[in-house]
């Protein structure tokens, strides 16, 4: 039941595919395209399917004349009427053993008198169901009955602007065939298609098959089937090899792209490590730098005792900036401004304020400020002994 379905299924799709413009399509893309290959390469690759013609004689005296499609038909063997049976199967095998790619086609080929050809104007909305409806049109354009004649059909031209297709249609009666098919089957012949000559000098079938699709022999070029299966292998391989190229350069790219992302944030981090040894040594080198452009307090402050003698008494030092401020006691206050203005480290000492007398030990009260002045280097800085003291 289910082999049933499947090949129910697969004559509806192949009903289907003939139907439709595919095969059409097919064969004028392959003639453009065979123009294209030389002919000894098109027919290494692509041979000619092996055929053979069976021509019943157009007197009907019985004989079959046997032609070998090659280059052009040639008669193989006549099979005579009254010949014995036994006699034409060997001489039919024979005929087949010579083939070289395989078991040929065989073709039953009748004559122009004996097939009913007619042309058909059907709607193009029948064309999806084309035998269906030619089948109930046999009845009225032909004295035959569906039931009587084995039939096919072809569309010629499709007429797009009136919705209208032309339709090529061949039938025969069933006895003629039948008859033939009988006797042909008794010689040991399988006949895959029934076809009709072209009217003219040169026989040539016209591409029809009479046999109905559950009568029909699948035949399979051997040859052909062998290299178009070499050459659907050849071109899995290329979309393979395409497909592996692809994924390994996206794979390179992936990995190229993790990697300058990586280096990406490293150079961030050397950045941001650079950003804070600047900083570092910018703190350093302002604090080397405020070293050097001043002497140190405990310094001035040792020069400040130096300079001054022991009568005098310091009470407050101070240091803000380039501004120095000493307060004391002493005995003439504008000695102290002598005093100091004889250091290197100071300039432009001199009194703030008012002078006072200190009741307790009658001295005057002095407050004096002085400039410190720079230095290029903190080592410049006279050194001297500590002397005095507050």
């Amino acid at each position: 039941m289910i082999q049933n379905l499947a090949d129910n299924l697969r004559d509806a799709v192949r009903r289907r595919y003939r139907a439709s413009p595919l095969p059409a399509f097919f064969a004028w893309w392959g003639g453009e395209l065979a123009p294209l290959v030389s002919e000894r390469l098109r027919r290494r690759w692509m041979p000619p399917k092996p055929q053979l013609w069976i021509v019943p004689a157009e007197t009907g005296g019985g004989d079959l004349r046997v032609l070998k499609v090659g280059d052009a038909p040639t008669v193989a063997d006549v099979f005579g009427a009254g010949e014995d049976l036994d006699l034409l199967r060997g001489r039919w095998r024979e005929l087949l053993a010579g083939f070289e790619d395989g078991r040929p086609e065989v073709r039953l080929c009748l004559h122009e008198q004996d097939v009913l050809g007619l042309p058909i104007d059907l709607p193009a909305a029948v064309e999806g169901n084309l035998a269906q409806a030619l089948r109930f049109q046999i009845d009225q354009v032909s004295p035959f009955s569906p039931d009587q004649v084995y039939f096919d059909h072809r569309v010629a031209e499709h007429d797009h602007e009136h919705g209208r297709l032309d339709v090529e249609l061949r039938m025969v009666p069933r006895e003629t065939v039948d008859d033939l098919l009988e006797r042909l089957h008794a010689i040991g012949m399988v006949v895959h298609r029934v076809d009709t000559l072209r009217p003219g000098d040169e026989a040539e079938p016209e591409g029809f098959n009479l046999l109905p699709e559950e009568r029909r022999p699948r035949y399979v070029h051997a040859r052909a089937r062998f290299n178009l299966m070499l050459g659907g292998a050849l071109v899995l391989l290329i979309a393979l090899v395409m497909a592996q190229s692809l994924i390994l350069r996206e794979r390179t790219v992936t990995r190229l792209t993790e990697d300058a992302d990586r280096l990406r944030t490293e150079a961030r981090q050397v950045m941001a490590l650079q950003q804070r040894l600047e900083d570092s040594l910018l703190a350093a080198n302002f604090l080397a730098e405020k070293r050097a452009s001043q002497p140190p307090a405990i310094e001035l402050l040792a020069e400040t005792t130096r300079l001054l003698p022991d009568d005098i008494w310091l009470q407050r030092f101070q240091l803000q900036g380039q501004e120095m401020t000493v307060q004391g006691l002493t005995n003439g206050s504008q000695r102290v401004i002598g005093l100091l203005n004889e250091s290197e480290l100071l300039d432009d000492t001199e009194i703030r304020g008012n002078i006072t007398m200190d009741p307790r030990s009658g001295k005057e009260r002095f407050t004096t400020t002085s400039q410190v002045a720079r230095s290029d280097a903190p080592d410049d800085a006279p050194a001297g002994d500590d002397e005095g003291g507050a």
